[in-house]
């Protein structure tokens, strides 16, 4: 289980390094420009795959650049520290990721995957947890805990989300059949296409209004009866409860029932 990233991936550190580096959302927009350059300088050609003798000389030319005061060479050096700390972090070839606070079921991310949020986390927000585990901080309420998992986990996790997923496109489907020969549906291909929209997000169907490029007809749905509608029409097929907010949320119960929340 315990394996290197380079294991996990076919590369060496400076191949896996400047793949992390093409991938970073740079507040100086002229450094990958920059990394394009030393790359052509060194291999003949920015779209040309380095050997492992070529990465390593990439990397020696950007860490002179970092070192030499050259502009955006702060936010390089930055960058390059947090790849390190990243690589350093991931060394599992899965993870399962769950949300803090909890809100829809865990998903598997590959180790790739989490090296590209660990390094635009950074240092500061990229942090080890216990087993192997790491944490992002998203701000100060919310964060994502990326465990270890076995490959067998992780396919079990990745086949759970998915029926998961097509129940709700299952129940999406129940709740337009039921809605739409009563109330006006959102018609997306057009500008004044206004409606009673449907939506699927994780576990949860939504039906809230759409107002195109109309947003006084907003009123229909909260002062004209349309929402009140819609709620008595699911009411017949599903358990309902009061929502708060714009949109009504509908989701699966433990009792295979349908509650809107």
């Amino acid at each position: 289980m315990h394996q290197s990233v380079e294991a996990l991936v076919p590369r060496s550190y400076g191949q896996l390094e400047l793949r992390l580096l093409r991938r970073v959302s740079f507040t100086a927009a002229y450094l990958p420009q920059v990394i394009d350059f030393v790359v052509r300088d060194v291999t003949g050609s920015e779209f040309t795959h380095p050997s492992d003798h070529e990465a390593a000389q990439i990397h020696r030319r950007l860490v002179q650049y970092a070192a030499q005061h050259q502009p955006g060479a702060l936010e390089l050096a930055r960058t390059m520290l947090d790849v390190r700390h990243a690589v350093d972090l991931v060394r599992h070839e899965h993870y399962r990721a769950t949300a803090v606070p909890r809100e829809e079921r865990d998903i598997v991310v590959s180790a790739a995957r989490v090296l590209e949020l660990a390094v635009a986390a950074g240092r500061e927000r990229a942090l080890p947890a216990q087993g192997g585990a790491l944490v992002v901080a998203e701000d100060e309420s919310r964060s994502t805990v990326y465990r270890p998992v076995s490959e067998e986990e992780a396919r079990e996790v990745q086949v759970a989300a998915r029926s998961t997923k097509e129940e709700a496109v299952r129940l999406h489907g129940r709740v337009v059949d039921v809605l739409a020969p009563h109330v006006l549906m959102a018609d997306w291909s057009r500008d004044e296409g206004y409606g009673v929209a449907v939506d699927v997000a994780g576990e949860t169907v939504s039906v809230q209004w759409w107002p195109a490029a109309l947003p006084e007809t907003r009123a229909l749905w909260e002062q004209g009866g349309i929402r009140q509608l819609c709620e008595a029409l699911l009411s017949a097929s599903f358990v309902t409860v009061k929502a708060d907010g714009a949109a009504l949320k509908i989701k699966r119960c433990n009792t295979r029932s349908l509650r809107v929340i």
